[in-house]
């Protein structure tokens, strides 16, 4: 039965994303955010993390970021997150910020402000690493075929 013109459609059905789909989308956003910066504002982008004697470096890194986040979050809307871009999201994550303790931390080559982007990334794991015990407490996440 069609509602008349004067009866009040029900409101459309609220689904919730899984937990890491909402991850990957978060995650997603920072990466491209943080990829096209140094990209579309150089000298801005220097200005905060220091001087960069290759000018292409931070374009060519910020290009594969972008291009990872765009991954994770198209993923994340679509709200099916594979196991693949699950440990893309967690790898990465890890990888920065290896990278940023390491050489802003310890050996002090790049600016320390990359110090705050290694604890961002180190929020990602943990967000991936909760994520996957809510849907496996939650029985969210089926079985994935070795071979699909």
């Amino acid at each position: 039965m069609r509602p008349g013109p004067h009866e009040a459609k029900p409101p459309p059905a609220r689904v919730r994303r899984p937990p890491a789909a909402r991850v990957a989308i978060v995650q997603g956003a920072y990466l491209v955010a943080a990829g096209l910066w140094p990209i579309l504002d150089p000298g801005g982008f220097m200005k905060v993390t220091g001087p960069k004697f290759e000018g292409w470096l931070p374009k060519g890194v910020g290009a594969c970021m972008a291009n990872i986040g765009a991954a994770l979050g198209a993923a994340g809307l679509r709200g099916k997150v594979a196991r693949e871009l699950r440990i893309l999201g967690v790898s990465t994550a890890l990888s920065f910020a290896a990278m940023d303790f390491w050489y802003a931390g310890l050996r002090r080559r790049i600016s320390r402000v990359y110090l705050l982007n290694g604890i961002t990334q180190l929020a990602f794991v943990g967000a991936w690493a909760f994520a996957e015990w809510r849907e496996s407490r939650d029985g969210r996440r089926l079985p994935e075929a070795a071979f699909a």
